[in-house]
């Protein structure tokens, strides 16, 4: 495996595997890797003859370098390169006065305000799609709003890559496997998996043939806070696009996010209807 922090030695590396006919997968991280990532790692490398590994998260406002338990993790499964860069490589002009791109999809917590707040993420993702040009890139589920942001940045500007996404890797109480969930207390950890829980009762309700959304979100607002929770959204939208439910809507997605202390969860639930005669 091989580590690199220039934007230029990744461009070169990737050039020469696509230049041998070798298809090449991104997985894009934040670093502080889980069983999750080493899943789809595992995933990409099933479609893949050449795996890249992104570790980048300037959100945390300095450099995301590279663990040593991230590296014998990424050693152990496998990874071909590993792109972890300084800020100043991935925003050579400055972060302030940076381009952009926004995905103008309405999405809770923002409701029907405005566009999602992905701009951040999008724009280093298109980045990095740009310098690996790979065939396909891999994503996880837990952060569905993200997914359905990075399809419609793909379809709408016509990049040529296959994004593929899988199922959240749970803990065997349910909770979402996630970077976040070591910043838990012993008491707020055994709180945690009630998010799944009340999706899952929800979507219960839902299977049953329950179509009074509005109602649903409040419920699932009012046991998140019984539970402990600070609720910050609960929506039942429509999983193609985060759009309203309508009456011929029939691929939905609970979306949740609360937080516990400082820590924020999020987690979904997809449910698709059948019709009952």
């Amino acid at each position: 495996m091989e580590i690199v922090t220039r934007s230029s030695t990744v461009h070169d590396r990737v050039a020469l595997w696509r230049a041998a006919g070798e298809r090449v997968a991104l997985l894009p991280t934040a670093g502080t890797l889980h069983k999750g990532h080493l899943r789809l790692v595992a995933e990409a490398q099933e479609r893949a003859r050449r795996v890249v590994v992104s570790v980048f998260a300037p959100a945390a406002g300095r450099d995301a370098l590279l663990s040593e338990t991230d590296r014998e993790l990424l050693t152990n499964v496998g990874a071909d390169l590993v792109f972890a860069p300084p800020i100043q490589e991935m925003y050579p002009l400055g972060t302030t006065a940076a381009t952009s791109v926004a995905v103008p999809l309405t999405m809770p917590p923002l409701g029907d305000s405005g566009p999602v707040d992905t701009a951040a993420g999008l724009t280093q993702l298109l980045k990095l799609l740009h310098l690996v040009v790979p065939a396909i890139a891999v994503f996880g589920e837990r952060d569905f709003q993200q997914l359905v942001a990075v399809r419609h940045m793909v379809a709408d500007l016509l990049i040529p890559v296959e994004i593929l996404s899988f199922e959240t890797l749970r803990e065997s109480d349910g909770l979402a496997l996630a970077s976040s969930n070591r910043l838990l207390s012993a008491e707020q950890r055994r709180v945690a998996p009630g998010l799944y829980s009340m999706l899952s009762q929800i979507g219960r309700l839902i299977d049953a043939g329950d179509r009074d959304y509005s109602a649903l979100e409040q419920r699932g607002c009012s046991s998140l806070v019984a539970a402990g929770f600070e609720p910050e959204y609960f929506a039942i939208r429509a999983a193609r696009d985060l759009s309203p439910v309508h009456g011929k809507t029939r691929d939905l997605v609970l979306l949740a996010g609360a937080k516990l202390g400082t820590t924020r969860l999020i987690d979904n639930l997809r449910v698709r209807l059948i019709d009952r005669y």
